[in-house]
């Protein structure tokens, strides 16, 4: 338990990051899956997908991203989004959930809410697998604006909603520490 919460805390949100990681594009690539595999969905749905890019398409990526923002993200994250190893890009596959809908109605008003809480959990527990490896992330949220041009550019299903972009690289600098509410404001214990 207490190194799990070792790994809990040194997940952040990393900005700065670059390409010298110490694993290969491949054994990334495994990690991603073995993340994929492990982590639950709700009724066992695999609703979340991911589109991987490394190096000069991970870069690609950004550059389109900035321009679609007309230049304006803040220099010093697009520096580490455009230099690091990758990007993640995560999606609900809404066909899923319409199928889903479609064949247990009882719980229609649900599947949707259950497929982002599903795609929540694969980001996070990617997140912190990465920063297992020395590996750091940042979860950003550039969709719905960017949602067009990554389905043509990317070949993607029209129900592929992108949910999340995920830079990941080499942390070349500790990201600051952020301030936390009283545990007893959050916390309600009933025994």
């Amino acid at each position: 338990m207490k190194n799990y919460i070792e790994i809990i805390k040194k997940r952040r949100s990393y900005y700065n990051l670059s390409e010298d990681v110490d694993l290969s594009n491949e054994e990334i690539k495994y990690l991603v899956e073995d993340v994929m595999n492990v982590t639950p969905s709700h009724m066992n749905s695999q609703t979340t997908r991911i589109v991987l890019l490394f190096d000069e398409k991970s870069k690609e990526f950004w550059n389109k991203v900035n321009e679609t923002f007309d230049n304006k993200i803040k220099e010093e994250k697009f520096h580490g989004f455009y230099h690091a190893k990758g990007t993640a890009l995560f999606f609900i596959d809404t066909d899923e959930i319409k199928k889903q809908e479609k064949d247990i109605p009882s719980y229609k008003e649900y599947f949707e809410t259950w497929g982002h809480h599903s795609a929540a959990m694969l980001e996070l527990n990617l997140w912190q697998a990465l920063r297992d490896e020395n590996i750091g992330a940042s979860n950003q949220h550039y969709n719905p604006v960017i949602d067009s041009w990554v389905k043509e550019d990317y070949n993607l299903p029209a129900s592929w909603e992108l949910i999340a972009e995920m830079p990941f690289g080499k942390i070349e600098e500790e990201a600051e520490a952020k301030e936390k509410k009283a545990i007893e404001e959050i916390l309600k214990v009933f025994e």
